[in-house]
């Protein structure tokens, strides 16, 4: 059997271009954010996940540090998200999906630590605040199934979740 060398290349070396005969490199900070706050900034269509006759996008979620306590949430009514980490260590703060109350139930509030290893899908109508890295910036790749359009709930509370590790 004939045995052929390969080079190994660091991913991070490689333009844009010449990925693009095998796929996308996710990841890359590239434009303009379509959402861009001090606690994260979202890039939408990171990647044409091409779903026809879905509404389902891959973008790239940085998450920057601006705050450890939490004092409001939000959700998205039609939409499900995925969150799969990149870099970084964070705490993702979520309540469970109640679709029919206009706000999240602050007694089932659970706080988590990603680390790096394991991702998590959130069901529509979720209650969450973005994650928040225990570094100074954390990057996901968010897919979204649903209505893109969908409008955020935001709900700020009227207590303070201070974060406990």
């Amino acid at each position: 059997m004939e045995h052929r060398e390969i080079k190994i290349e660091r991913l991070s070396d490689v333009c844009r271009g010449e990925f693009q005969p095998f796929g996308q490199i996710m990841g890359v900070e590239d434009g303009r954010p379509l959402e861009d706050f001090p606690h994260l900034s979202f890039w939408t269509r990171n990647y044409d996940l091409g779903a026809a006759g879905e509404e389902l996008d891959g973008g790239l979620l940085l998450c920057k540090r601006a705050q450890t306590a939490v004092t409001k949430m939000e959700r998205h009514r039609s939409t499900a998200e995925i969150f799969i980490p990149l870099t970084g260590q964070t705490v993702f703060v979520m309540a469970p999906a109640a679709n029919e109350e206009s706000i999240p139930d602050l007694s089932r509030v659970r706080a988590f630590l990603l680390e790096g290893d394991l991702g998590v899908g959130l069901h529509v109508g979720t209650w969450h605040w973005p994650p928040i890295p225990l570094g100074q910036r954390a990057k996901f790749v968010l897919v979204r199934k649903g209505e893109l359009t969908d409008p955020t709930d935001m709900h700020d509370l009227d207590v303070e979740l201070m974060l406990l590790l």
